[in-house]
């Protein structure tokens, strides 16, 4: 089918052809029958209830070409499955009444803060405080990232969201740029409370007092929470936001950072004003449209959603919406980065979603400035997590702290001279019987199923230019070459690679690597290194527990190890 369906508000238009086109109009009867526009409009939050009232549900399934449907009685957002409680537990069930929390596309609690920030903005510069250091994790930071890359004039800011020794030794490494630095905390976990120790522990080994470094640290937290409470206790600047979500990027969370960096965030949220009254109404609702696109490809069967696009004007949006789409819909639908990591020959289950694309050839494009994108696309995932029957405004389910143990055991081998080599770990019977590292790779691309992925873990430095970001990508790449399915790229404490329904439909290869110098954490019996191989040991085993196949490289020396692995990956001898 070559036909195409076109929403426009303002600068920003949604297309959907064929098959997208068709799911995403038998969702929209189901959302308009809901009221889900008014209910998202209103900030509903039943919309997430565990138990509204019952409906008629339908959905669609593709398999080889043909198309059943068929009905279910069922309440509104949620899967049926029968003789099972409808009570969540704590990482699945709905907001507590009266619980503020980050609503998508809602840019009233940011506007609220900005002439504030901006007072705090002018008084930064008059004392030298150029760049801005992030604490933060999930999209709202990365949200936060792409807007001052796309804010002309704005400051350095560096997102620290995990543990990997490397940023922070860069940041201590140089006194002018520490003496200039200035830290917001936007997250409320235990890895960025340890990134919270280290760094200011290297402004007070740099000689600063703690009123000095007080005055350095900007807090963005919900009342009463353990962060808001710290600012409280140590004098930092503290900015009241609503409970984080996925929906951050026109929050406090994202905002705030990105306006100390200098982005002019007032303009970015007038520009998204002019979107935000057509995401209210049911009929040329670009996100409901986009919503629907996504929540009924995946009732259709197709799980996996290619972000792409053809021009450099949204650099890193696609991996804000792979972030917030992971988060949003947990798992259910599957976002693959089209700049690595794709096989040469798409399958039947994916979908290609291009940002500024060809409306006439691509199966769905998201043209339009970036704040419209940021509204848009935050109403879309809460659309598609709604017909998903899921909640993405439920807290996360935290992992358990890694254990501080060792654990690496013996590799099964060791591929390359003795200090520049790569090592490889599994636990998996058939696995273990490769005898080399490209024997490895193939067995393990083979077991990558026709309707599973790749799932490349790095615990690595995820910078592009000093650390190991750009390898990774080309080694995604050449995964794709060899197993012919998606290779998903994520950085251990970056967002979850684990604890989501794909994990059943992952084959994982970790990689790891030893550091040049490691960095102790302040108060702790531990550095920033053994955590970090410790989450990836952690993750290892829960890939297995749960029968996944699982390979771990480890290289001795992190650049020529990967350079031997690129080199294996390409199928050298």
């Amino acid at each position: 089918m070559t036909g195409f369906t076109k929403v426009v508000s303002g600068e920003t238009a949604i297309t959907a052809r064929g098959m997208l086109r068709e799911v995403a109009e038998r969702a929209l009867g189901r959302l308009w029958i809901d009221q889900v526009p008014v209910r998202l409009a209103s900030e509903d939050a039943s919309l997430w209830s565990p138990a509204p009232a019952e409906s008629t549900r339908y959905d669609d399934r593709t398999r080889h070409g043909e198309q059943t449907r068929y009905s279910e009685r069922v309440r509104p957002g949620e899967e049926p499955r029968p003789d099972e409680e409808t009570q969540r537990d704590e990482g699945g069930r709905a907001p507590e009444e009266g619980r503020a929390v980050c609503w998508p596309g809602q840019p009233g609690p940011a506007r609220a803060v900005l002439v504030r920030v901006g007072e705090m903005r002018a008084h930064a510069l008059e004392n030298g405080l150029t760049d801005v250091v992030l604490l933060g994790r999930g999209a709202p930071a990365r949200a936060a990232d792409v807007i001052v890359r796309h804010s002309p004039g704005a400051g350095p800011l560096t997102v620290l969201d995990g543990p990997d020794p490397g940023p922070l030794l860069r940041a201590a490494g140089d006194p002018d740029r520490l003496s200039r630095t200035l830290i917001v905390i936007t997250g409320d976990d235990p890895g960025t409370e340890t990134l919270r120790r280290v760094l200011l522990g290297m402004l007070a080994d740099a000689g600063l007092s703690p009123t000095e470094i007080a005055r350095r640290c900007v807090t963005v937290a919900a009342p009463g929470t353990a962060p808001a409470k710290f600012a409280a206790e140590a004098g930092h600047t503290l900015i009241e936001a609503p409970a984080p979500t996925a929906f951050g990027a026109l929050s406090p969370y994202a905002l705030v950072p990105a306006a100390l960096a200098g982005a002019d965030t007032s303009a970015l949220l007038d520009e998204a004003a002019s979107v935000l009254p057509s995401l209210t109404r049911p009929e040329h609702n670009p996100g409901l449209i986009l919503g629907a696109i996504l929540g009924g490809a995946v009732r259709a069967g197709r799980g996996t959603v290619v972000l792409g696009g053809y021009t450099t004007a949204l650099t890193g949006v696609a991996d804000w919406i792979a972030v917030l789409l992971d988060e949003a819909v947990q798992g259910r639908l599957l976002p693959v980065v089209q700049e690595g990591g794709l096989p040469l020959v798409p399958a039947e289950d994916m979908f290609l979603v291009t940002l500024d694309g060809r409306p006439h050839q691509d199966d769905a494009t998201v043209s339009g400035p970036l704040a419209a994108q940021l509204a848009v696309w935050e109403y879309a995932a809460a659309v598609a997590a709604y017909l998903l029957g899921l909640d993405p405004t439920a807290p996360p389910v935290r992992a358990a702290a890694p254990t501080l143990d060792d654990g690496t055991g013996e590799p099964l081998l060791t591929d390359g001279e003795q200090g520049r080599a790569v090592e490889a770990h599994t636990a998996d019977p058939a696995l273990a019987e490769a005898g080399g590292l490209v024997p490895l790779l193939d067995a393990l691309a083979a077991r990558v199923g026709p309707d599973e992925h790749l799932a490349l873990v790095a615990y690595l430095d995820a910078d592009a230019e000093h650390g190991q970001g750009a390898q990774v990508r080309r080694l995604a790449a050449l995964l794709a070459a060899r197993c012919a399915r998606p290779v998903t790229v994520s950085w251990g404490f970056r967002y979850p690679a684990l604890g989501n329904d794909l994990q059943e439909k992952g084959v994982y290869l970790m990689v790891t690597g030893n550091v040049e110098h490691d960095v102790p954490v302040p108060d702790r019996h531990h550095r920033l290194g053994m955590l970090q191989l410790a989450q990836a040991l952690g993750d290892a085993r829960a890939a297995r527990g749960n029968g996944r196949p699982v390979v771990r490289l480890h290289l001795q020396n992190r650049w020529a190890g990967f350079a031997r692995l690129l080199d294996r990956a390409r199928g050298g001898a």
